[in-house]
């Protein structure tokens, strides 16, 4: 039985691999912004888990703002003696250029630079379980063109680009991660699936039509879920999967001196957020 992580658990492919997780047995402890939805997602993992199993009351924080990160890398640090995997999920996508309280351009904050810190902040935790890194990336990281100067996109700003560059940060990320601490790291596409990724309603309601030809939640969250369990280790040469195969990346996303400087850089913005 593994002790596991999951972000972004209020609805969802976070909310799908807490279920799903639970009901292979695992002690999951999930991680969102709504109490609400993760009051119900509870319910739905307390209903999958094992008989006599207890699930683990959920953890509310928005990863928007890097105090939350770090306050909840602290509560996890409280309510797990150890971590097995941590996995990545949250994110979002939004329809024109935000700022979060820290400052920080609203999309890289929650896909890019929450995970980062979350991560580092357990670095140790998961060094002495032998454990294992899961972030959500996708497809449209081949849009990313990072621009490590203008990493908050000031100059130039647009959806896909913003939503891009994060995706590709987390693959370089996963790269960057397991060549620093040795820890099995990777990331992974879920396909086009059917959730509330973002918080802006006119892509909401673009979206909605399509909804019959788009995965399921579950569809989507299998690849976390095999990443995060198989008793036979992924290959640990491929930082980003589809489907449970790894999956085809751009050239920036295998490009080591771009993975070693956006880390860099990243650690020098997170900075004042850590212990």
């Amino acid at each position: 039985m593994a002790s596991i992580v999951v972000t972004g658990a209020s609805d969802g492919i976070g909310a799908a691999a807490a279920v799903m997780l639970t009901g292979q047995g695992h002690q999951v402890l999930a991680s969102g912004r709504s109490a609400t939805k993760l009051g119900a997602v509870h319910e739905r993992m307390s209903a999958a888990a094992p008989e006599g199993a207890v699930v683990p009351e959920p953890l509310v924080a928005d990863l928007s703002s890097l105090d939350e990160v770090r306050r909840l890398a602290d509560e996890i640090g409280s309510r797990v003696d150890r971590l097995d995997v941590l996995a990545n999920n949250a994110g979002l996508t939004t329809g024109r250029r935000q700022v979060s309280a820290d400052g920080f351009e609203l999309t890289l904050a929650v896909n890019h630079l929450a995970p980062f810190l979350l991560t580092t902040l357990l670095v140790d935790k998961l060094q002495a379980a032998g454990g294992r890194v899961i972030t959500t990336s996708s497809v449209v990281h081949r849009l990313g063109r990072l621009d490590l100067d203008d990493l908050q996109l000031e100059r130039g700003w647009w959806r896909l680009r913003s939503y891009g560059n994060s995706k590709l940060a987390n693959i370089l990320f996963t790269s960057e991660l397991r060549r620093r601490t040795g820890i099995a790291a990777w990331s992974f596409h879920p396909g086009a699936v059917n959730t509330a990724l973002s918080r802006d309603s006119a892509l909401t309601r673009l979206v909605k039509p399509l909804g019959r030809y788009l995965r399921t939640p579950e569809q989507g969250a299998d690849t976390l879920v095999w990443l995060a369990t198989s008793a036979e280790e992924p290959d640990p040469a491929a930082p980003y999967y589809a489907d449970r195969r790894p999956g085809r990346t751009s050239a920036a996303a295998r490009d080591a001196t771009l993975a070693a400087a956006l880390w860099d850089r990243t650690a020098a913005l997170v900075a004042p957020f850590t212990r």
